[in-house]
């Protein structure tokens, strides 16, 4: 992405509380994904959850990182991450990847924001950012994602027995939904009698922050070392400014055998912990 567009776009999701990146995925790597979802659902015999939050017709599959190496390209894809950077900072964490299979007849979803678990004062700077990948077209008819804009500056969290005004995300497969976690959003209803919706919910969020999905139990050792760097960096197993987040000292790297990775904590640099006096 260039520098003139992301600021463009940055500017949309302070003002807004989200942009649509239009056909910003290649059709191969969509169908790829596609592919790849349909194939864990039908070998993990997926069925709906049945409640309000993950739906009653919603296939969910969540972890994707562990299922296929196909998903590896997604956090780290060149015309999504430096946005997403830009709203957060580039030492932010991937807080979980989920696909969500809208099927025919789901009733809509209800608004939220997606860091309504953190505690802090609202409004609040950015601490979540989500990516909605479009791996089928969103149409207001098959539950494309609704939203509320400027609700992130909001000082409330949404009153779930009131309804709001809400406009679909419609967009292309291959497009994706970038907005702040404080925006009130939700799945839509699904009127299509036949469509299903298919995307993907890739979701980062400030690096001091617990991540939604635990990367380091739900990735097996040996899937993770296959990682390339930064996809290794946004699962946590860097530190955060030069300290937070070590192992013995060391980088969770090191306990997961990655030596180029390896930063020893409170090393002497400009992130090194500030000297306390003895008078202090």
């Amino acid at each position: 992405m260039e520098k003139a567009e992301l600021e463009i776009r940055h500017k949309q999701i302070e003002e807004e509380g989200y942009t649509i990146l239009e056909n910003a995925i290649e059709p191969d790597l969509i169908a790829e994904f596609r592919d790849e979802i349909h194939r864990v659902e039908r070998e993990r015999d997926t069925a709906p959850k049945g409640n309000t939050v993950e739906g009653f017709k919603t296939l969910r599959t969540y972890n994707l990182l562990a299922k296929s190496a196909s998903f590896q390209k997604m956090p780290v894809h060149e015309a999504v991450l430096p946005l997403v950077e830009k709203v957060l900072e580039p030492d932010c964490l991937l807080s979980g990847m989920t696909s969500m299979d809208l099927g025919p007849g789901e009733v809509p979803q209800p608004l939220h924001p997606d860091d309504f678990v953190i505690n802090v004062k609202r409004p609040h700077p950015p601490l979540v950012c989500t990516t909605i990948w479009a791996l089928t077209d969103f149409t207001e008819d098959n539950g494309a994602t609704r939203i509320v804009p400027g609700s992130h500056k909001r000082d409330q969290l949404p009153d779930y027995s009131q309804s709001y005004e809400s406009i679909p995300a419609v967009m292309p497969a291959g497009s994706v939904l970038v907005f702040d976690g404080a925006l009130w959003h939700g799945s839509g209803q699904n009127r299509s009698g036949d469509s299903w919706r298919l995307g993907i919910n890739v979701q980062y969020c400030a690096g001091f922050i617990r991540t939604q999905q635990n990367q380091y139990v739900g990735i097996p050792r040996e899937i993770a070392r296959t990682f390339p760097d930064r996809l290794l960096e946004l699962c946590g197993y860097a530190l955060y400014k030069g300290i937070t987040g070590h192992v013995d000292g060391e980088s969770p790297a090191a306990a997961l055998g990655v030596d180029r990775l390896v930063e020893t904590a409170y090393a002497a640099g400009e992130n090194a912990a500030p000297t306390i006096s003895q008078d202090d």
